[in-house]
């Protein structure tokens, strides 16, 4: 496998090239700063591998939820390297990506995202099957999804943030977290977009962009 991860859909963003045995990861956490670092980091990670963008066998994105400036500055990248190579390009779920790492747990997973304004993305999985689509919903929402069930795994960059707000709820609620996997999101995305393509997926077409759950802030004021 030769291939590129671009997980931008939180505010700690990671990128990674993948050949064969060799994998490199950087990690960025600079906030508004990401559009002057993204393509330099791309050129690093597929360097420090020993690729160039005409060896990429394909290309994988954070379609979203999420950040709408990263997710679009992922795209923008990826579309980029297709123009001037041909490169497939595999969008994959942000949540499904950050479940990715615990397909093989027995419990529930619930992967997660901070939307802001007391609200989450969130999406919940059994052994690497969606149970629960991806949507915008409040932490008494989440609360919902997951009474009365044990094992709760959450995780994701603000599974932390999402755990706090859960147990400020005092509803019993049994969950832990595992916080600090970007590294790991960009692991599943090389896996899921490798899966794509060896089952013949359709890549993502030119039209084609991240997907929001919500609406931006300039086309609610806009409303």
């Amino acid at each position: 496998m030769k291939a590129l991860a671009l997980d931008t859909a939180a505010s700690c963003i990671s990128i990674a090239a993948r050949n064969e045995s060799l994998t490199c990861t950087i990690i960025l956490d600079i906030g508004m700063h990401q559009s002057e670092r993204l393509m330099p980091t791309v050129d690093s990670v597929l360097k420090e591998c020993g690729l160039s963008v005409k060896d990429l066998d394909f290309v994988a994105i954070s379609i979203g939820p999420g950040s709408f400036t990263g997710l679009r500055l992922a795209t923008a990248a990826a579309k980029a390297i297709k123009l001037a190579t041909g490169c497939p390009i595999y969008g994959i779920s942000s949540l499904d990506a950050y479940a990715h790492p615990y397909s093989c747990w027995n419990g529930l997973v619930l992967a997660t995202l901070d939307a802001k304004k007391h609200r989450f993305y969130a999406a919940l999985y059994h052994k690497g099957v969606t149970v629960q689509e991806a949507q915008d919903v409040t932490p008494e929402e989440i609360a919902l999804w997951i009474e009365n069930q044990d094992q709760v795994l959450i995780t994701g960059p603000d599974a932390k943030m999402l755990k706090n707000s859960l147990d400020s709820l005092n509803k019993g609620l049994s969950v832990f977290c595992f916080q600090d996997i970007v590294s790991c999101a960009t692991e599943g995305m090389f896996t899921i977009g490798y899966n794509m393509l060896s089952h013949g997926k359709t890549p993502m077409e030119d039209y084609e962009g991240p997907i929001y759950l919500r609406k931006s802030e300039a086309e609610e004021k806009k409303d």
